[in-house]
């Protein structure tokens, strides 16, 4: 009827609420004030006003949202399917959303009811300077007694100077809270970087060959999973899809019921992966030729039912990553490893993709993590039962190349593994005699010499220990000993000293004076120890501090390796030795 009054809708009325908060939110130009407001419209301007938060990152203001996490969200989720922001900056939003939410215990991992800051714009915020140190590996120090910052790093193999500066700098940002570097608490946890660019810090005990030239046979083998094109590894997405619980279908017609009939969709060209456990289904468009329109009404009407399109570039990466997620795993960035401190060992584990488990999963894991190996490069199964009992599930999917055949069988009974793993007395001079030993030196202990002093005064002295390697006699003296009584032995005995102050010098100290005197210097440092090779010997690398001295095959520790994980270095044919 003219002249009666429309009624408006739901967006209408959220429209004009809008348009009445920004109409009274900018004053006049010439100074005049606009008319009151109404209770409404001040209600929409403060509902406004209060959604946008603001936080403070890297001196920088930033506007953006909360939001609070339901079950099935994620920040992909928000940030990728949501906001349509670029997948392969993900790792880098995670580090971003991790610096504005440092209440969260893990920004990749969003637990239900966490309220999680959301930048508005997120993308203009990868313009503010990331240190590279917390894009790459990171661990935890606990400071010990008498350490201060540059003995730290010092015992990590940095060299002094401007590499020194670098690091300590390095070190400083990545530990904010930290105010005063001139006070380290016994017990405080300190974040140092794992690694720094390459060739800056010494102490890689794993020579890395040069690489080589690729053959066209190993080509594929030496290619990350998100350099593969998807069109020519099908096969492979199938073995992936399958080794995650997952049903592949290619045979056969797929019957999908729509309100105007039912839609039948040739599995042949439309490949359909099923999580049974799950009810859910995706199909994977593989040439991107579904219209729009059908394909949104398809996941309209069958809530169960996701199609994901390929392009005729697309990555067998990048095809993973959105198949997965639309079946509920939560994708991680796969560019840093996950560590595991478990007492004197760490263990770093990275894959070609690495995923959350699904909420509702049955599975006592919580992550996966997927590795494109070759045969002969597939972990063994005590390592894979090992992480397994950490709550990590590795999946390794053999490349379809890769001809040698596949073997986990032990290479050390436990027999050889206790014959290869020894423990040192905790006490001082049975150290010095184990080092010695190693080098298959025999020595005089106590040995009792006649020193002349001077014209008419002589002394009885006692050397502790006195043995003769590359030619030299030497000395070692395990209290202090005066000027003069050095010069009588070095004079009348033609013996090369070494005083080691037994009192006074930890085990640390005494193992790397006594490496040093006879010739075969090196430091208490971190060792990396990677478990496979060629492609991916970076995926699953163990870590251990102490003296390893490769041309013996020898790591002395005074670190505690776990019982089960003792067999790694038994099997790479190191001797352990333990001290204290």
């Amino acid at each position: 009827m003219e002249g009666e009054m429309k009624p408006y809708d739901s967006r209408s009325l959220v429209i004009l609420a809008l348009s009445l908060s920004f109409q009274v939110s900018f004053p006049d130009p010439m100074g005049a004030q606009g008319p009151a407001t109404t209770p409404q419209e001040e209600s929409a301007q403060l509902k406004l006003r209060k959604s946008i938060k603001t936080r403070q990152y890297q001196g920088e203001h930033v506007e953006g949202e909360e939001r609070v996490v339901a079950p099935g969200d994620s920040l992909w989720k928000f940030l990728i399917q949501e906001k349509s922001l670029p997948e392969k900056q993900f790792a880098r939003y995670v580090l971003i959303i991790g610096a504005l939410n440092p209440h969260l215990k893990n920004p990749e991992s969003l637990e239900v009811g966490d309220t999680v800051f959301i930048p508005i714009r997120l993308d203009e915020l990868l313009g503010i300077k990331i240190s590279p140190s917390t894009e790459s590996e990171a661990k935890i120090h606990r400071v010990r007694s008498g350490e201060h910052l540059y003995k730290i790093l010092r015992e990590q193999g940095i060299k002094d100077g401007a590499e020194m500066l670098s690091v300590i700098k390095q070190v400083q940002d990545m530990n904010p809270k930290k105010k005063n570097w001139d006070i380290l608490f016994v017990g405080e946890p300190l974040f140092l970087p794992g690694r720094v660019a390459p060739g800056r810090v010494r102490g890689s005990t794993v020579a890395v060959p040069a690489r080589a030239k690729k053959s066209s046979e190993d080509s594929i083998a030496s290619e990350r999973g998100d350099k593969l094109p998807l069109q020519e590894n099908i096969p492979l997405l199938e073995q992936i899809m399958v080794a995650l619980g997952n049903e592949v279908h290619r045979t056969g017609v797929e019957a999908l019921p729509l309100q105007e009939g039912v839609v039948r969709v040739d599995r042949g060209s439309f490949p359909v992966i099923e999580n049974p456990r799950r009810a859910q289904k995706v199909i994977l468009d593989l040439k991107g030729s579904m219209p729009p329109t059908l394909k949104s009404q398809m996941e309209k009407e069958n809530s169960a039912t996701r199609i994901v399109s390929a392009k005729r570039d697309t990555s067998l990466h990048e095809a993973v990553d959105s198949l997965l997620s639309q079946l509920g795993f939560q994708s991680l960035p796969a560019d840093r490893p996950v560590v595991i401190q478990d007492a004197g060992l760490g263990v770093l584990v990275k894959g070609d993709w690495i995923f959350a488990e699904p909420q509702g999963s049955r599975s006592n894991h919580e992550m996966l993590i997927i590795s494109l190996v070759e045969s002969s490069a597939q972990t063994p199964d005590y390592l894979r039962d090992y992480l397994s009992g950490k709550g990590l599930n590795l999946k390794e999917i053999r490349l379809l190349n890769s001809l040698a055949s596949a073997s986990n069988a032990s290479a050390a009974s436990e027999s050889s593994v206790q014959r290869q793993i020894q423990t040192w007395p905790a006490e001082k001079s049975a150290l010095v005699d184990g080092v010695l030993e190693v080098y298959g030196i025999s020595s005089l202990s106590n040995h009792q010499v006649s020193l002349q002093l001077w014209e008419g005064i002589s002394m009885d002295f006692k050397i502790d220990r006195l043995f003769e390697f590359g030619g030299k006699r030497m000395a070692l003296l395990f209290r202090p000993v005066g000027h003069e009584v050095k010069r009588a032995l070095e004079t009348a005995e033609g013996l090369r000293l070494v005083d080691l102050d037994l009192r006074v010098l930890s085990s640390r100290d005494l193992i790397s004076r006594l490496l040093d005197s006879i010739g075969e210097p090196t430091t208490y440092r971190q060792h990396r120890f990677p478990a496979n090779h060629g492609r991916a010997n970076d995926h699953l690398v163990l870590t251990l501090s102490g003296f390893f001295l490769p041309r013996r095959s020898l790591l002395l520790t005074d670190g505690e390796i776990p019982k089960g994980l003792e067999r790694f270095f038994s099997e790479k044919g190191f001797r352990v030795v333990y001290f204290r």
